[in-house]
This record gives C-alpha cells, structure tokens and sequence, in this order.
C-alpha cells in the first residue's frame, strides 16, 4: 500500500511538474504520451487532481494548474525566510533606481520569482506579466543560479529545461553557456541582454547565506536603451544590495563590495 500510495504522489507530481508558461493546458492523451503511463492511469491522476483542485477543467479535453496552488504559493511566500528578510530590501533597491527590481530562488530545475516589485520606470511588459518562471540560461537570475550548482546538477537542469532559443541573442550552445557561467562566477553578476525578452536588460547578483551557498538571486531590469546608458550604476547597485541581503543571512566576506 506504501508503495502505491507513494508512486501515485510522484505521478501526480510529474503531471504538474509538465505545466509551464509555455504550455498551460494538457489534455489527458498528451499526458499518457509525456509520462509513458496508459491513457487510464493519466485520465484517473488528472480527474484525482481536479477533484482536489490542483487541476482545473479547461473543456471536456484539456486542463490547466488550478487557482488552489496560488493559495499554496502564498503560503510558501509567508514562511520563507529568504523571502521576507529580503522584502523590504527589494523595496529600497526598487524606490533607488526607479525600475523593476525582483528575487528568484532555484526550485528543482526551475528558476522560480518569489517576488517582483514594478518601478515608475518603463519597462517591458513581461517583466510584470504573470509567469512565475525564468528559463536558466537566458536569464540573469537563472544564470546566477546555474552558475553556482554543481556539474551533475547544471547537467540535470541543461538536460531537463534544453537550451531554448527565445530571441536572437540566446545562449543555445552549451559550450557558450559554459562559458558565460565561468564569467558570471567571476566576476560577480550576471547579464541578460535582451536574451529572453529582446528589449528586456537585466542585471542579476547572488544572495548567499551564512555557510556562502547562493540561496537566492537578486535582479533589475530595465529597457535597452535604459540600461545601455546606465548600466554601470545598475550592477553597482544590484551587487551591493546583493550584498547587503547575504549579510542579513549570515554571510560575511573582507571583500564586501563598496
């Protein structure tokens, strides 16, 4: 009974682990096809998921993640340590710089925001737009988080999420990727320029906790042009604020960024 129990929570988890901003809806065969499980034990996982509202019903075909989870998201929110020592962080470098400022963790293979404040400055709409995803390699926070994983485990994540390209400037080779890894490791930050969103520029820096492991990412973003003409003081801030969050975890360097 323990074993069924146990194999059916992490077939239920796989089925809501397919769900992304790039594909919201799922219908029952494309499930079945995506797990390698019968058309049965897909149709009865997702009719078990929407009976507790995990999943809801988008036609008699398809169906998409249910509003319930957003509830489990604040509650995840309201508990987070990272999160709430940082809120009022995030809200000082977003007032300073006038632009959108946001935090993302690493959650599984994913990049998740955890927060996201939207600065008087313009900036692309998809800054602010509902996906609560970042793609590792074409962002400046994903970066920041690959960057400091381990070989196996970049590997895991690279294999799983692919190279995607979304603009014309999108890292897609994983020799590039590497590379850019190596840079961003160096030197402290990581840039997106127009890789995920083409005019969306973004400056990202890691928050360490006090045993030096990279906990969260702390990022900007502004336009193109934005950001060409402003983009030394924008990592300046991004990396001392950064910094300042890593020291309310815990950590402590000699060469804190002045």
């Amino acid at each position: 009974m323990r074993k069924r129990l146990l194999g059916s929570v992490i077939h239920a988890g796989a089925v809501l682990d397919l769900f992304s901003p790039h594909r919201r809806e799922w219908g029952v065969t494309d499930i079945s096809a995506e797990l390698g499980v019968s058309k049965s034990s897909a149709h009865a996982l997702v009719s078990s998921l929407v009976e507790i509202g995990l999943l809801e019903r988008e036609d008699s075909r398809r169906v998409r993640l249910g509003h319930k989870l957003l509830g489990f998201g604040e509650t995840v929110l309201a508990g987070s340590e990272v999160f709430n020592s940082m809120r009022d962080l995030l809200n000082e470098l977003m007032q300073k710089m006038g632009r959108s400022v946001y935090l993302a963790v690493k959650e599984g293979k994913d990049i998740v925001y955890v927060n996201r404040l939207q600065g008087s400055s313009a900036v692309p709409a998809s800054l602010g737009s509902a996906t609560s995803t970042l793609p590792p390699h074409a962002s400046a926070a994903g970066k920041i988080l690959l960057a400091h994983q381990r070989q196996d485990e970049i590997r895991r994540i690279v294999d799983a999420q692919g190279l995607k390209r979304f603009t014309k400037k999108t890292l897609t080779s994983e020799a590039a990727l590497a590379q850019e890894l190596n840079a961003v490791k160096t030197q402290g930050y990581a840039l997106s320029n127009g890789e995920f969103v083409s005019d969306l520029y973004c400056v990202a820096a890691p928050v360490r906790d006090h045993n030096h492991q990279v906990v969260a990412a702390m990022g900007i973003g502004a336009t193109a042009a934005d950001f060409e003409l402003n983009q030394s003081s924008l990592i300046k801030e991004v990396v001392r604020a950064a910094h300042v969050a890593s020291r309310a975890q815990g950590w402590h360097h000699e060469n804190f960024f002045r």
